[in-house]
């Protein structure tokens, strides 16, 4: 869902841009800039530490395998 979020929130900043560039508001290298901004803010990849948190890790308890007798 945080994926699909940000995908969104990405979609929407691009097409706002592209809004403010077409009306003119923006020059083609403010437009750019915000375009680059954009990947650095929406498109990086989630931290190293908040994606250790959801990881699944394999926790060794100890115990050997019983063999059959």
């Amino acid at each position: 869902m945080a994926i699909l979020v940000r995908i969104l929130l990405w979609l929407a900043w691009l097409s706002a841009v592209g809004w403010f560039w077409h009306a003119g508001k923006f020059g083609t290298a403010t437009a750019i800039a915000f375009a680059a901004l954009s990947l650095v803010v929406f498109a990086w990849p989630v931290s190293v530490a908040r994606r250790r948190h959801n990881e699944l890790r394999y926790v060794d308890m100890g115990k050997e395998p019983t063999g059959y007798h």
